[in-house]
């Protein structure tokens, strides 16, 4: 039983396995090139490649170039600075840190990418073995060793179990259509009172969580497809649908806070109970779609479904019962199925984006 537990706990821990290994032999590559290279402080390098490496080939190109650009730039402006003014004893020195920080620190802060520029430049200054080489030798070693570890970084993401940003981003795509089920089943299935409040938090933070996840993704998808590195349809258009379905989800949610009014409940929970069935099966479907790179499964269901929603509102109309309402039930009403009617052409979005997903991944597979 602890054999099976520890197999089914590796199995469910495969990326970050695979991303340790990487990290792990990018170090350890990088620590012999640096000894062959006879680099004097070879732990630049392998700091960067680990740094660099990250879970997806697209995050490794970002961090890579990032830590590169900022090295250059701080190195550069570093030396500029160091030369610039002499500074021989402790107050000197402070005012040369404070020329050297101040141009790279609002650089960094208005560009991220450029974070590492003020680090290396303090090192440049400040740094007892810059001092002994001189700031433009020592510079340059600094560059040569980031460099030496941006490319065995992006190497080993790029040749060895690479994983590539669509991939992620199909993963986790997967976990927010599921989290979108849960909140589906705990949105509909009592209509006679509220959903359980302490059960709906705990799904909006597991659909925030995953949904952040595909967001972070998409870039790297996007640097993936600029850099050549892969032949994947753009991934905003899957981004932008699962984020419309949480909303048409969320809009659902807010007409059922409160019991539909029993008048209208007669007419509609019959039918609301079906779609609930019939969405949570596709949900399901579209998930296992997505997992095993296939086509997405057929919306008939789904369309009769809300073929009879339509029908049991119409009923609900015609019967004259909506007169007896209050103005905020019958708004409560009339909400709920304008949120259906969205959520209905979103599905037909969400068929489009995994079909896409399962066309791109047997193509990459058959090249």
């Amino acid at each position: 039983m602890k054999l099976r537990r520890i197999t089914d706990w590796l199995q469910g821990q495969r990326a970050a396995i695979r991303l340790a290994l990487r990290t792990m032999l990018a170090g350890l590559i990088t620590f012999t090139l640096a000894h062959l290279l006879e680099l004097p402080q070879g732990y630049w390098a392998v700091l960067t490649s680990v740094i660099v490496m990250q879970a997806s080939v697209g995050g490794s190109l970002k961090a890579g170039l990032d830590r590169m650009l900022g090295t250059v730039a701080g190195a550069i402006w570093g030396v500029s600075v160091t030369l610039a003014i002499p500074h021989h004893d402790t107050l000197t020195l402070g005012l040369t840190l404070a020329v050297a920080l101040t141009p790279l620190a609002l650089v960094a802060a208005l560009k991220p990418n450029y974070r590492v520029a003020p680090v290396t430049a303090i090192i440049v200054l400040l740094s007892t073995t810059g001092v002994q080489l001189g700031p433009v030798r020592y510079a340059i070693d600094r560059v040569l060793e980031i460099g030496l570890g941006c490319l065995v970084g992006f190497a080993v993401s790029l040749l060895v179990l690479p994983a590539r940003a669509h991939g992620l981003l199909a993963e986790a795509a997967e976990e927010v259509i599921l989290a979108l089920r849960d909140l589906l089943e705990l949105l509909l299935q009592e209509t006679t009172r509220s959903p359980d409040g302490t059960a709906l938090a705990a799904t909006h933070l597991r659909l925030s969580q995953a949904l952040s996840r595909v967001e972070g993704l998409v870039d790297e998808v996007k640097r993936e497809r600029a850099n050549r590195l892969t032949d994947t349809p753009d991934a905003e258009p899957f981004a932008r649908n699962l984020r419309r379905l949480r909303h048409d989800l969320t809009a659902i949610g807010r007409t059922v806070t409160e019991p539909l009014p029993q008048p209208a409940r007669q007419y509609l929970e019959e039918a609301m109970g079906d779609l609930r069935l019939a969405i949570s099966d596709y949900l399901v479907g579209s998930a296992a779609s997505i997992r095993g790179r296939r086509v997405p499964p057929s919306l008939e269901s789904v369309h009769k479904a809300l073929l009879a929603f339509r029908d049991s509102m119409d009923r609900l109309r015609q019967s004259g019962t909506l007169r007896d309402l209050g103005i905020d039930e019958v708004e409560q009403v009339f909400s709920l199925a304008f949120a259906v009617q969205q959520l209905r052409g979103d599905l037909g979005d969400l068929a489009d984006r995994v079909a896409e997903h399962a066309k791109s991944s047997n193509t990459s597979q058959s090249g």
